[in-house]
C-alpha cells in the first residue's frame, strides 16, 4: 500500500505494518517520518530498537538477517531501521526485501528510510512486494510556493502564532531550507511564547544572529574559502553544535553537485537543474564555483570520505571525528574538474 506523507498517522492509529519504505531527499521529513513510526512501534510493545546503517559495500542480506534474528532476553518485539542514505538501492540487492516483505517476521518491525528513489524502480518486484505486504511513503519536496503554509501548520503545532506574512518572510529566509525554517520556528516559540509573530519579529529574530551556522559553513565550502570554512567549524563546535548535522549540511550540497553534474553530461540545462534543485538565485554562484572546481568523480570521493566520518560519529571507526571534518573540507577546496 502506497500512502502520502498526510496520510502516515492516521494510518498508523488504524494499525502497524510489518515493513515500511520511506524515500525523500529531505532528510528532515524523512527523519521526522522515521520517528513517528518508531513512537508507533513503542506504543504498540516494540521495546527494542536496531539502527544499522549500511554503506556502499554492505552485505544487506547479511546485515537483515543479523538484525532479525539477534534477540534480546528482555524484549519480544524488535524495531529495526536500516538507513540506506549511503546505499543504492537496484533491482538485484532489491530481492533481499522481496524475500523479506513475501514472508515478514512475526513481532519484527522493519523501518526502510532511503533518498528518493529512481522511478524506474517502482517496476521492480521487491517494490511491489512492499506495496502489496506493507507501506510505501514516498515524501515529496516542499515547494517554494507551499513552504510558508508549512511553516504556518508547524507553528501551529508548538502553539505559536505567526500571521502569514511572517510565514511569508520566513521561509523567503530560509530558502526552501526545512531544517533552517524548523530550528527557527523552534526559537521564535521561546522567543516570542504568547505573542503573534509579525515580519519585524522575523528580522529581528532571523537575521539578528551573529553566530556561525551549518549553513554558513556550507555556503563558505561551496565557495572555496578554506579558512573562513575552518574558523566556522570551529565556532560550530565550541557551540556545542553535533557533528552529524554538520556532516549533513555539507554532503547534501554535494549530492545535489554530484547530480547536477551527471545530468549536465546528459544535456539538461544548468539553469533548470537548479531550478529543479531549488537553488535560490542567491546560492547559485556557489554552486557554479563548486561545479567548476570540482568532476563528479572527485564528489564521489567526497561522498565516501564523508561516509568515514559518519562511521566515526557513530563510533564505527576510530579518529577524532572534528579533525577528520576539517580534512574534509580540505578535500572539499582542492580542485578537480
Amino acid at each position: 500500500m502506497k500512502i502520502t506523507h498526510l496520510q502516515l498517522n492516521q494510518h498508523l492509529m488504524k494499525n502497524l505494518a510489518p515493513i515500511y519504505l520511506i524515500s525523500s531527499d529531505e532528510p528532515l521529513l524523512l527523519q521526522e517520518a522515521v520517528d513517528t513510526i518508531r513512537a508507533a512501534g513503542h506504543k504498540a510493545g516494540f521495546s527494542e530498537r536496531v539502527s544499522t546503517t549500511p554503506d556502499a559495500k554492505s552485505d544487506l542480506a547479511k546485515i537483515l538477517y543479523t538484525d532479525t534474528h539477534s534477540r534480546s532476553l528482555f524484549a519480544s518485539k524488535k524495531i529495526i531501521e536500516l538507513n540506506l542514505s549511503h546505499f543504492k538501492l537496484n533491482s538485484t540487492n532489491g530481492k533481499v526485501f522481496e524475500e523479506y516483505a513475501n514472508q515478514p517476521l512475526a513481532d519484527t518491525l522493519l523501518i526502510i528510510s532511503t533518498a528518493k528513489l529512481d522511478a524506474r524502480l517502482e517496476k521492480a518486484a521487491w517494490y511491489k512486494a512492499i506495496e502489496k505486504n506493507g507501506i510505501l511513503l514516498p515524501i515529496w519536496p516542499i515547494t517554494a510556493q507551499q513552504l510558508p503554509q508549512w511553516i504556518l501548520l508547524r507553528a501551529k503545532k508548538i502553539n505559536l502564532q505567526l500571521t502569514a506574512q511572517a510565514a511569508e518572510r520566513l521561509a523567503a529566509l530560509v530558502e526552501g531550507n526545512l531544517l533552517a525554517a524548523a530550528t527557527e520556528i523552534e526559537k521564535l516559540s521561546l522567543l516570542y511564547p504568547d505573542k503573534t509573530v509579525d515580519p519585524q519579529a522575523i528580522e529581528n529574530a532571523v537575521m539578528d544572529n551573529a553566530r556561525f551556522d551549518i549553513f554558513n559553513l556550507a555556503d563558505s565550502t561551496l565557495q572555496g574559502d578554506l579558512t573562513r570554512s575552518v574558523r566556522i567549524l570551529k565556532n560550530l563546535a565550541d557551540e556545542g553544535i553535533e557533528p552529524t548535522l554538520i556532516l549533513w549540511s555539507l554532503t547534501r550540497e554535494i549530492r545535489i553537485i554530484a547530480d547536477i553534474k551527471h545530468q549536465l553530461q546528459q544535456g539538461a540545462s544548468l539553469s533548470s537543474l537548479f531550478a529543479k534543485a531549488r537553488i535560490w538565485e542567491k546560492r547559485q554562484a556557489g554552486f557554479r564555483a563548486f561545479l567548476q572546481r570540482h568532476s563528479m568523480e572527485h564528489c564521489w570521493d567526497l561522498l565516501i570520505h564523508a561516509a568515514k566520518i559518519d562511521r566515526m560519529i557513530k563510533g564505527v571507526e576510530t579518529g577524532n571525528v572534528w579533525d577528520e571534518l576539517e580534512v574534509f573540507l580540505t578535500h572539499a577546496m582542492t580542485a578537480n574538474a
